[in-house]
């Protein structure tokens, strides 16, 4: 087993207390930093814990980071001691900067010199946002099934402009954290500030537009740094146009993609494969700057 420590008293910008998962290497040159999805915790997704064995047994680091986002629902801990309520429920999707600074600089603190991000699901639209409005000091970026959060939305949420029309009638009555009326997309409640926020007509989350819903491909096509992104096999048509992304990744220097036969959203007993893909993909990299 590898040396992995939890690491707890880690505070974000505005104070939030989010804890992560180290999978620490003998060697600081490379750490991948990992950003879970829509609703996940650090003990879920068990192919990122593969990942990082497999990474840190091979002298890469890596950082399973927790996010403001986490689980349905919760209550975080703050630096004053005091609790705020987020959770897919109420996360603002702008606020993933302060999440993902945190876990950056946490990755520096262990020492390590160069950054990969990654991110799977919904963490996907967190680091292409984070990179266009930061530009950090990164070497690569890796997507793990990255969603068209927008498109899908639209399609399985058919009472779509009854529901953003009332968030925002909620929103302007100073009442945000009020909860739509209608589940969302069958498996969650939302209030209001989150689903307007997120599914809005200029929301910022709409930047893997692969479903055709817009063209907002600005986020995503600035990227100057290499790009490894796959998608399993099993997932809905959505997730299977990774020739797109490297048709609009305009500025990426070097981008690689790949379809895991087989494999689900969680990467189901595929878990090897893409531990061996990702750590292929770094070691066969020539040069990282």
């Amino acid at each position: 087993m590898n040396n992995i420590e939890f690491l707890n008293d880690l505070y974000t910008i505005d104070g939030l207390r989010l804890p992560m998962i180290h999978f620490n290497s003998l060697e600081k040159d490379i750490c991948v930093v990992f950003i879970h999805g829509m609703c996940q915790t650090i003990i879920d997704n068990y192919f990122a814990i593969v990942c990082g064995n497999t990474l840190a047994k091979n002298n890469i680091g890596f950082i399973y980071a927790h996010n403001r986002g986490h689980s349905l629902e919760n209550d975080i801990l703050k630096k004053d001691g005091t609790f705020a309520r987020y959770g897919c429920m109420y996360e603002i999707f702008e606020e993933c900067i302060y999440d993902i600074d945190l876990a950056i600089q946490t990755a520096k603190n262990k020492g390590y010199k160069h950054i990969i991000l990654m991110g799977h699901s919904y963490g996907c639209n967190k680091i292409i946002y984070y990179y266009h409005q930061k530009r950090p000091d990164i070497i690569g970026i890796i997507l793990a099934s990255a969603p068209d959060m927008i498109g899908l939305h639209l399609e399985r949420q058919k009472d779509y402009q009854e529901l953003i029309i009332e968030a925002k009638e909620n929103i302007d009555k100073s009442d945000g954290d009020k909860l739509v009326s209608k589940v969302i997309e069958d498996y969650m409640y939302m209030s209001s500030k989150t689903y307007y926020n997120w599914y809005n007509k200029n929301s910022n989350l709409d930047n893997l537009p692969v479903m055709g819903n817009s063209n907002n491909w600005q986020q995503f096509s600035m990227i100057d740094v290499p790009i490894l992104t796959f998608s399993g096999t099993e997932e809905t048509d959505n997730y299977l146009h990774l020739d797109l992304l490297e048709e609009k990744a305009k500025k990426c220097p070097d981008f690689e993609y790949k379809y895991i036969n087989e494999a689900n959203h969680f990467y189901m007993n595929k878990e090897k494969d893409i531990s061996e893909l990702i750590l292929n993909w770094i070691r066969g990299r020539k040069k990282w700057k």
